[in-house]
């Protein structure tokens, strides 16, 4: 068995189911085992990486047409995949209301810098800060 999770390993977890579902791809055992990358969740993290997914599959219409409605010239489609489930993760993390709003902005930063281009970062920061108004 790998090492566990730590939060940020598990928002990294729930990233990229998140990712995956907005590709098709269903949340089953199979991508579950693909997202954890060998590591081993915990109890407590997997909870939070299963409640923060089937919050997004719940409320997905209400995270889409919330951040939908901040792009200005841009519709969902047109985004970054990897852009658009980090902004999903973190609308998703912000309903549930446990961790607190600039947690969930630095970490979204974090992971749109690690998996998206030289302006996702920035992007996704101004667009989060904007959500959480």
């Amino acid at each position: 068995m790998g090492q566990a999770l730590s939060r940020s390993e598990s928002r990294e977890v729930a990233f990229r189911l998140i990712f995956a579902m907005g590709n098709g791809t269903l949340f089953d055992k199979d991508a579950w085992g693909l997202a954890l990358d060998g590591k081993v969740a915990p109890a407590p993290e997997q909870q939070y990486i299963e409640q923060v997914v089937n919050t997004f599959v719940d409320l997905r219409e209400k995270i889409d047409s919330r951040i939908s409605a901040l792009l200005q010239k841009w519709t969902l489609d047109r985004l970054r995949q990897t852009d658009l489930a980090v902004l999903r993760l973190a609308a998703a993390e912000m309903m549930i209301g446990t961790v607190p709003t600039p947690v969930i902005i630095n970490e979204a930063v974090n992971l749109a810098k690690k998996y998206g281009d030289a302006q996702s970062g920035s992007f996704v920061n101004g667009l989060l800060a904007k959500l959480s108004e």
